[in-house]
């Protein structure tokens, strides 16, 4: 039992593909993992997981980016618009013990920098705009697209909290280029955002919001999804565009109303 405890919990498959200071690290902490004091072989055990975590992030990454390169090459082939963008994500701080950082009595966050590819002729949101089925509605199709915009931004921010792996569907996530710490208000603002955006939505306008905003897919991807006609989706995301941005605007009028009013008292 001894000998089996040990034992490394997870190995490298292939030492060549680490690193000269991933290789040190293993090392370091197989030599942790076989010593009689348990608190040093807990620790031990605990640093080659996350060696081999941050290993398998580091060759998902380069797999992804072959992946994206070959989407974009596709794309071009075919006569489409490919844009390369730079976005940054808020992520989940950790301690050593794997338990969620905690800072001035608030969760603790940072940002890393992801590449994103998109086809910008496929997109969602935007070619809804260029076909004109944002027209039609009590507002104009500019307006329209900017809540849309802000509403898939303050959604981005939000649901790459869901999952350390942050698997977007519009994200095509490397390894971070930078990070820096602690981007809580940005976290707190936009899921302050997208409640305000919801608010008197229906179930069904909301998930057509996040289908064709937040994860960017085409309204007849989105109908398809959602089981329905896609002039019902595309009469539910003009809807919902709209009474999002009415949201937006009563929230703007409410806390400059509570400003005003502080201010004169």
């Amino acid at each position: 039992m001894k000998e089996a405890r040990r034992r490394p919990a997870i190995q490298a498959a292939d030492p060549e593909a680490l690193t000269r200071d991933e290789l040190r690290r293993l090392a370091k902490a197989e030599r942790k993992l076989a010593s009689p004091d348990r608190a040093q072989s807990v620790g031990g055990q605990r640093e080659i997981q996350d060696l081999a975590r941050r290993h398998g992030e580091r060759v998902e990454g380069q797999s992804l980016a072959a992946r994206l390169a070959e989407t974009s090459s596709l794309a071009l082939s075919r006569g489409e618009e490919v844009r390369s963008e730079t976005v940054r994500i808020a992520v989940p701080q950790f301690d050593d013990r794997g338990a969620r950082a905690i800072r001035h009595g608030l969760p603790a966050y940072r940002q890393e920098t992801h590449t994103r590819v998109r086809i910008a002729s496929c997109g969602g949101l935007q070619l809804a705009f260029d076909r004109g089925d944002l027209d039609g509605g009590r507002l104009k199709s500019e307006r329209l697209l900017d809540t849309g915009r802000a509403y898939g931004w303050a959604y981005e921010t939000t649901a790459s909290l869901k999952t350390p792996a942050r698997n977007l569907a519009p994200i095509g996530g490397r390894s971070p280029l930078r990070a820096s710490g602690g981007p809580q208000e940005a976290v707190f603002a936009a899921g302050e955002l997208l409640r305000v955006f919801r608010a008197r939505l229906t179930v069904r306008q909301i998930a057509v919001l996040d289908q064709v905003c937040g994860l960017d897919v085409t309204i007849r991807a989105a109908a398809i999804v959602l089981k329905a006609d896609p002039r019902t989706v595309r009469r539910a995301l003009v809807e919902a565009l709209a009474e999002a941005d009415a949201n937006r605007r009563a929230a703007k009028k409410v806390t400059i109303g509570a400003v005003s009013g502080a201010e004169s008292a």
